[in-house]
C-alpha cells in the first residue's frame, strides 16, 4: 500500500489508507505500508495498538515543507527566497515535487518492496506521484495495480495547487496513462467515478467507488479527562471539525451570518462556529472583513480518539466545501455520521444530500443559497434561545449507519483484491 501520507501525519489524506490497513487482515490480506517519514509527530497509543504487526516502510526525505515547523517556513528573507524558489519548482513539476524523492530512492524502494513479495500494489493520491511509483513497481514485479483517487486530479474544477501549462499538460498525459494501465481505479464518490468513466470511456468493470468511512475502533472506551474546549452551552454551538482553508472555505457560512445579522442581530450573535486550527490567510480575511470575529472560535487540533468527545459539545455539525467541488464528498461527513448530532451540510454534491437523507442525519443546502442558509441558522438560534431540543434531538429510530464504518469499506476493498487476484491466476 503506497500511502505517501500516513499516520502520524495529521492530514486528511493519511486517514483513508490507515482505516483500510487496520482491518485488511480480517479479510485475509497483510498490508505493508510504504510512506514518507515525518519528524515531529507521533502516533497515539491507540493508533500504535491498531497498527501492531503491520510493517511500515518509511522513506525519509532530506526536507519536508509539509511539516508545520520546518525551517523553510520561518519568516526571514532567506526562507522567503527559498519559498519563492520552491513554489516555482512546485508549479513547473509534473504531478508534485515528491516525485524527486521517489525517483532518487526508486532502486532502494524496489529492492525493499521485492523482499515483501507483494501480491498486488495499491496506491492512493494525491500526492499523484504515488501513482507513478505504484505503476512502476507493479510493472517491475508483474503484479496487479490499483489506483485509488481520493479526489479528482486533472478533471477537478478546482486545482489542488498552481500549475504551469507545461506541468498541467504533463499531468493530463500521466493521468491518462495511469488510468489505462491500472487494473482497477477506485474513487471516493460516485459522481467522480462517472466523471472519469465518461471522460476516458472506461468499461464498467474498470472502476468502482468505495466511500471514505468512520472508525469504531478509534473510539475511547473511557474518557481521559475529556476535551477542554471553550464551549458556552448558552450559545448555539456549531462545530466544523477541521480548519477553514481554500478547499473548505468559510465564505458561504459568513455570507449567511451577515444576512442573518441584518435581519436578526441577536440570533446571529448567539451563533458560535468552532473549528480546529487557525484558518488560512484568505479565510481569516473573509471573517475579519465581515466583522464576524466574535462568531468564530478556533481550537487546537485534537487527536482522532477525541473526536466523539469533541462532537458531543455541538448543537449542529457544520459540513462545508467550495461550491465548485460538486464531484467530491467532504471527508468530515463520515466522522459526523458516527454520532447522532444533526448535520448542516453546505455542499453542492447531491450524493452527500442522499447519504444524509438516508441516514436521517440532517439537512443539505447549496453553498450559493445564502438566504436559505440564513433562515436555517435563525431557526436553529431561536430554538436554542427557547432551550428547545426539537431541532437537536435525533429521531427516535435512526437507520443503521454501519455500511459507512471502516470495517465495511475495507471489506469492499478486499473484494476488489480478491477479484483481481482470481483473474491474475
Amino acid at each position: 500500500m503506497i500511502a505517501p501520507y500516513f499516520v502520524p501525519r495529521r492530514r486528511v489524506g493519511s486517514q483513508r489508507p490507515f482505516k483500510f490497513a487496520i482491518h485488511l487482515k480480517e479479510y485475509g490480506y497483510n498490508p505493508v505500508i510504504l510512506t514518507i517519514g515525518v519528524t515531529g509527530s507521533e502516533m497515539t497509543d491507540k493508533e500504535k495498538e491498531l497498527l501492531e504487526g503491520i510493517d511500515i516502510i518509511k522513506i525519509n526525505p532530506p526536507f519536508d515543507r509539509t511539516e508545520k515547523n520546518h525551517p523553510a517556513q520561518k519568516k526571514n528573507k532567506e526562507s522567503s527566497r527559498t519559498n519563492t524558489l520552491m513554489k516555482w519548482v512546485d508549479t513547473h513539476t509534473p504531478m508534485d515535487s515528491w516525485i524527486f524523492l521517489f525517483i532518487s530512492k526508486y532502486l532502494s524502494i524496489k529492492k525493499r518492496v521485492k523482499t515483501e513479495k507483494p501480491d498486488l500494489i495499491w496506491a492512493t493520491g494525491d500526492p499523484w506521484s504515488s501513482f507513478w511509483l505504484g505503476e512502476k513497481l507493479s510493472k517491475s514485479l508483474n503484479v496487479p495495480f490499483v489506483a485509488d483517487f481520493r479526489d479528482p486530479w486533472t478533471l477537478s474544477k478546482i486545482p489542488l495547487r498552481n500549475r504551469s501549462s507545461f506541468s498541467e499538460g504533463m499531468d493530463m498525459e500521466i493521468e491518462k496513462s495511469i488510468i489505462h494501465s491500472a487494473d482497477k481505479v477506485i474513487f471516493t464518490a460516485i459522481l467522480t467515478e462517472y466523471l472519469y468513466s465518461d471522460h476516458y470511456n472506461l468499461p464498467e468493470e474498470k472502476t468502482t467507488t468505495i466511500y471514505n468511512s468512520y472508525v469504531n475502533a478509534l473510539k475511547e472506551k473511557k474518557s481521559s479527562g475529556g476535551w477542554k474546549g471553550n464551549v458556552d452551552s448558552q450559545n448555539l454551538n456549531m462545530i466544523f471539525f477541521g480548519r477553514f482553508r481554500r478547499l473548505s472555505p468559510v465564505k458561504s457560512i459568513v455570507k449567511a451570518l451577515k444576512e442573518l445579522r441584518k435581519n436578526n442581530p441577536k440570533a446571529a450573535e448567539r451563533i458560535k462556529i468552532h473549528s480546529f486550527g487557525i484558518p488560512d490567510d484568505l479565510n481569516k480575511k473573509v471573517i475579519q472583513e465581515a466583522s464576524l470575529d466574535k462568531n468564530f472560535v478556533f481550537h487546537e487540533p485534537v487527536e482522532p480518539e477525541k473526536k466523539d468527545e469533541v462532537l458531543k459539545h455541538a448543537d449542529i455539525l457544520l459540513l462545508s466545501t467550495d461550491e465548485d467541488r460538486d464531484e467530491i464528498i467532504p471527508a468530515k461527513l463520515w466522522d459526523y455520521l458516527s454520532v447522532d448530532t444533526p448535520i448542516l451540510s453546505i455542499a453542492p454534491n447531491p450524493e452527500v444530500a442522499d447519504i444524509i437523507m438516508r441516514s436521517k442525519a440532517g439537512v443539505q443546502v447549496h453553498p450559493g443559497e445564502k438566504i436559505e442558509i440564513a433562515a436555517l441558522l435563525e431557526s436553529f438560534s431561536k430554538e436554542k434561545e427557547k432551550r428547545s431540543d426539537s431541532l437537536f434531538m435525533p429521531e427516535s429510530e435512526l437507520p443503521d449507519r454501519g455500511i459507512y464504518e471502516a470495517r465495511q469499506t475495507t471489506k469492499q476493498l478486499a473484494s476488489v483484491f480478491d477479484e483481481l487476484l482470481a483473474n491474475a491466476r
